[in-house]
């Protein structure tokens, strides 16, 4: 009976993020200034590794792509806040890695929910406050411009399902009968003989 209220505290505490790693290029560590430019604006294909908490003192860490994150919306009874959604992009780049590579992350245990802190208060312990608040944006924003880009694809598949089979289509012209023509054939004349057979002896 032991191991039930270790395997709880194993799944209560899975998605939360004890750490979170970026990746920032060499022009954004320069100074503050140039990383918190670098976070407003940053690009789809940064890399992010996230160390969430276990009951075991392993650490589990889940890499990932910032455009493969998804923000999930409060719901009763979820602890997470954020999601690796096994989208066709994850797939792909799932494929492209090596075998020995893919079998080390299924014996890892990968996450694919996570729950990581907001707020001022938590950030400003990492010493750049303000950056995660930036990449969280960057999450939101895309969740919300996914979402809606499937649902104007599911109304354009329900629009299309709803027009009928038989629906009038448009005239079709029938092409006129041709008339056959009678080509004369060219009158060939008769060649005269320029030359002159001798006189029989």
């Amino acid at each position: 009976m032991a191991a039930v209220p270790m395997a709880a505290m194993s799944y209560l505490t899975a998605p939360f993020v004890q750490r979170v790693a970026m990746e920032i290029p060499e022009h954004a560590r320069r100074s503050r200034d140039a990383l918190m430019s670098f976070s407003r604006n940053i690009p789809r294909t940064t890399r992010l590794e996230f160390t969430t908490l276990r009951a075991f003192p392993f650490k589990r860490n889940t890499g990932m792509v910032l455009s493969e994150l998804r923000a999930l919306p409060p719901q009763k009874g979820r602890f997470a806040n954020i999601e690796l959604p096994k989208t066709k992009e994850w797939r792909q780049r799932q494929k492209s890695k090596p075998i020995h590579l893919r079998f080390w992350e299924v014996l890892a245990e990968p996450r694919f929910k996570f729950y990581v802190k907001e707020g001022r208060s938590y950030t400003i312990k990492t010493g750049v406050p303000g950056v995660w608040e930036n990449v969280a944006l960057a999450i939101q924003q895309r969740t919300v411009k996914d979402a809606a880009e499937n649902e104007a694809a599911a109304a354009k598949a329900k629009a299309k399902a709803m027009v009928p089979k038989n629906s009038p289509r448009s005239p079709v012209k029938r092409a006129r009968p041709v008339t056959p023509v009678t080509v004369a054939r060219p009158v060939v004349p008769k060649l005269k003989r320029q030359t002159s057979r001798p006189p029989p002896r």
